[in-house]
């Protein structure tokens, strides 16, 4: 099965420089399921549920098929939810 690794980001106002634009913070890092009919698009929903429109694409894919499905510098960020759900696979 492929899969298509998406970040979910929260926006956070700063607090050093005053009132201004919000910055993009990593919330987590959830795959789901690649779109059949598009595979490089993920599909509707993530592994744990959360829906996936909103979430940031990354350009990440294993190397192998024993490969962790999560970009090493990403781990801090992992969702285990999705993670459980992949490893139930």
């Amino acid at each position: 099965m492929a899969i298509v690794v998406l970040r979910e980001l929260r926006e956070d106002m700063s607090e050093e420089f005053g009132p201004g634009d919000p910055l993009a913070r990593i919330e987590k890092v959830h795959a789901a399921p690649a779109d059949p009919s598009v595979p490089e698009f993920p599909d509707d929903r993530t592994f744990c549920g959360k829906p996936s429109l909103d979430m940031e694409r990354l350009n990440y894919q294993p190397s192998g098929p024993d490969a962790s499905w999560l970009p090493p510098d990403m781990s801090p960020w992992e969702c285990p939810h999705c993670a459980e759900a992949l490893r139930s696979l």
